[in-house]
């Protein structure tokens, strides 16, 4: 439910700007309306039978819950960083996953710049529509994950919540959300080309390929190598990683 997700949104939001002997309280009810609304997603999976995304949520619904009573009992900074985190990074993603006219323009801009890119290179992609390109007659339909805003509001949300000097902060934010975005698009358009010149047999096979496999394997890498430069940088957010074991394990840590 869209309501219970913006409810714990705003609290976040409210929590982080309260005086200190709110912020924990407030913090930990913006947690409990969190984890009501992952406890809410396995409604729609188990409606198309999709199993593994049930247990997700309902981990993902546990976790939140779990942070948000260890922020009311033991008011630790760890969960104040957890809390700003999911605040800057639940309202930049969320914005574009739940209002159309936000996606509608970030999804247009990608396709937009992915057939640039491939015209440029003398690849004949077309854009047929705002979210469609064309490579030979092949379309592919562009959706919001094909933007990386997901991998976007993460280092967004994580480099905004750490204690470091602005500098070291935006040395991490240029090593992560620019690449991030430019590695997208070139993912995008090794996906168009792949597919719209049957790389890998019929269209729906070369997709499968381009997409699925090779593509999801060198964003897996990509991410790994982003993640490992902004530790570099920013080593704080390796006390954050500590603390959040310790915080599954039940022993907070204070956080740097």
């Amino acid at each position: 439910m869209q309501t219970l997700l913006w409810i714990a949104l705003v609290l976040f939001i409210i929590a982080i700007a309260a005086p200190r002997k709110f912020t924990y309280q407030l913090g930990a009810a913006g947690w409990v309306f969190f984890a009501l609304n992952w406890a809410y997603q396995p409604v729609y999976y188990l409606a198309i039978d999709d199993y593994f995304n049930v247990l997700v949520c309902l981990l993902v619904a546990v976790f939140c819950g779990y942070v948000g009573y260890m922020m009311w009992t033991k008011a630790d900074d760890l969960t104040l960083l957890i809390t700003k985190a999911a605040a800057v990074g639940g309202v930049f993603y969320f914005s574009f996953a739940q209002f159309s006219s936000l996606s509608h323009v970030l999804i247009d801009a990608v396709a937009t710049q992915t057939a640039l890119l491939l015209n440029s290179f003398g690849v004949p992609a077309v854009q047929a529509n705002w979210n469609v390109l064309t490579l030979n007659g092949v379309p592919v339909q562009f959706i919001l994950a094909c933007t990386g805003i997901e991998s976007i509001a993460l280092f967004l949300g994580v480099i905004s919540c750490v204690a470091a000097p602005p500098r070291r902060k935006l040395a991490a934010f240029m090593v992560s959300v620019p690449t991030i975005y430019v590695l997208n698009i070139l993912r995008d358009a090794f996906v168009l080309t792949a597919t719209g010149n049957q790389w890998f047999g019929l269209p729906a096979n070369s997709f499968y390929v381009s997409h699925d496999v090779i593509a999801k394997i060198g964003s897996l890498g990509a991410l790994l190598l982003i993640s490992y430069l902004v530790f570099l940088i920013l080593p704080e957010l390796l006390d954050m990683v500590v603390g959040v074991f310790d915080l599954l394990k039940g022993g907070v840590t204070r956080a740097s």
